[in-house]
């Protein structure tokens, strides 16, 4: 049995801060970081499942 992938191989942009909710974010790092510029926070944000089952 081959492995699957999993996830994108590319990140798509955070459009706000998950905890100030300001919009002024810059990528940060090489692994899908992100860094607010308001509340000086870095974050990442990953997808864990859309609720769709598979048949």
């Amino acid at each position: 049995m081959e492995d699957q992938p999993t996830g994108r191989a590319r990140q798509l942009p955070v459009f706000f801060c998950p905890y100030c909710g300001d919009e002024e974010l810059t990528p940060h790092g090489d692994g899908g970081e992100w860094r607010c510029a308001a509340c000086l926070r870095t974050f990442t944000v990953r997808l864990t499942g859309t609720g769709v089952q598979q048949p």
